[in-house]
């Protein structure tokens, strides 16, 4: 049975903490987030984020980004931070960027479609930033559509793709659909952007080349 919860009618702290603690027991969660609705599960869940790629139908090889709750917590799950990295986040953190960097290999290898890298965000959306602070690990999170499917944030859509299949669904404003975030990849040389999404992509590749002011 899926818990279904509209989030403007219970309070935040209550909220964060029930989502949490679902998470927190290996469950899967539909959010509302600051581009399109996601779903997700704690990143370090083997079997539930196994169960997501099946739910979503999703290749294993598609990585799914990672959500922070902190720019300092980057620290904690890659082998290395490029001095790109802290002129991107300081731009557009929290917001709709999504940055690949090498994994130390703290986070499950399944998480990143079995690579040695990662795709990781800060949202814009305190709501979501709360749940993994209160979580205590990131979440690994992607879109709330069946792959192939038109990303949407109607409520009849996502209740008919998740209603009984997950543990909770929270429900945002069910809205038409919006850009999903920018992407760039920071483990190469020169860094490049591998999706174009919300960002103004002259600046963003001015940063990432560190000829612009952040």
């Amino acid at each position: 049975m899926t818990e279904i919860i509209f989030e403007r009618k219970i309070a935040e702290e209550v909220l964060v903490e029930k989502v949490a603690t679902i998470l927190r027991n290996g469950g899967i969660a539909v959010l509302p987030t600051d581009t399109i609705p996601g779903i997700g599960c704690r990143a370090d869940d083997h079997d539930a984020v196994g169960r997501l790629f099946k739910l979503k139908e999703r290749p294993e090889n598609l990585p799914i980004p990672v959500i922070l709750a902190s720019k300092k917590d980057i620290e904690n799950y890659v082998v290395k931070v490029p001095e790109a990295y802290y002129r991107l986040s300081e731009r557009y953190w929290p917001g709709a960027l999504t940055i690949c960097l090498r994994s130390n290999g703290m986070i499950d290898r399944m998480v990143g479609g079995g690579l040695d890298t990662l795709g990781f965000r800060i949202p814009d959306y305190p709501f979501v930033r709360k749940i993994v602070s209160e979580l205590g690990v990131p979440l690994a999170l992607t879109s709330a559509n069946p792959h192939n499917v038109q990303p949407s944030a109607l409520h009849q859509r996502l209740l008919a793709w998740w209603k009984n299949e997950v543990e909770i669904i929270i429900l945002g404003r069910s809205t038409a659909p919006r850009p999903a975030s920018t992407v760039v990849d920071l483990t190469c040389d020169p860094h490049v952007i591998l999706r174009e999404g919300l960002l103004d992509i002259e600046e963003l590749s001015s940063l990432m080349l560190g000829t612009g002011n952040a």
